[in-house]
């Protein structure tokens, strides 16, 4: 795992932990994507490689290995889906290898389930997890990666949309382990991860949007952005 950024080769390394916090998509996000195709998924953790060989349907092979060395020919894919993860291998390296791979119109769907952080609670836990950050750990919302595939002249934007998010609920217990599941949260020593989870406890204790709820809505919207291979 050479090439994973050392945040995520040591903040998502229990692959149990991050599948059983973390939500899935909508259908309507999946029919976007979908296609009556053989599929390839890649991971380079082997933890993660695990929990995926248990989860995905037959037509699913699983191989490890990283985007700059995809185990496929030049011109043979169709569609790249990179779900909740590009920001991590978002360079112009590893864009060439999803470009060598794709067929001519070939497309490279990325998607996110975004927190809605201009609700006060979750952007009080946004704030939390600042802190948890450095300069150079990759973060979805930063939209760094927006600018690195923007300024790769393999590609043309298709479509870029926000659809709704997928419904994911539960008491304080549920919510803090959806944000436990977190990279900089993950990879904390015992006593670290403790004194911010007792952070986030906090703020579900405290604020006024959630303090009386046995049940407690995490706000999501899904980021879908479609980009296609330009014959150069």
């Amino acid at each position: 795992m050479n090439n994973v950024h050392n945040v995520a080769a040591t903040g998502f390394n229990q692959g149990n932990h991050y599948d059983s916090n973390r939500p899935s998509y909508t259908d309507q996000a999946i029919r976007y994507i979908v296609d009556d195709v053989k599929y390839l998924a890649s991971e380079p953790s082997e933890s993660f490689l695990g929990v995926l060989r248990n989860k995905v349907p037959s037509f699913v092979d699983c191989a490890s290995c990283t985007a700059d060395a995809l185990p496929l020919p030049n011109n043979s894919v169709k569609l790249i889906i990179a779900a909740q993860c590009f920001h991590w291998f978002a360079n112009h390296e590893n864009l060439q290898e999803l470009y060598r791979v794709l067929v001519p119109g070939g497309r490279f769907v990325m998607l996110w389930n975004n927190k809605d952080w201009s609700i006060p609670w979750v952007k009080s836990i946004e704030d939390i997890l600042t802190q948890y950050y450095d300069e150079d750990t990759p973060r979805a919302v930063s939209y760094k990666w927006k600018h690195v595939i923007e300024n790769f002249s393999g590609f043309s934007l298709k479509n870029h949309q926000l659809l709704p998010g997928i419904q994911m609920k539960g008491n304080r217990d549920f919510v803090v382990g959806h944000f436990s599941s977190i990279s900089v949260i993950s990879r904390l020593s015992p006593e670290e991860k403790q004194e911010a989870l007792a952070k986030f406890y906090n703020v579900l204790g405290s604020s006024e949007m959630t303090k009386d709820l046995s049940e407690i809505q995490i706000p999501f919207r899904t980021e879908i952005y479609d980009v296609e291979k330009m014959v150069l």
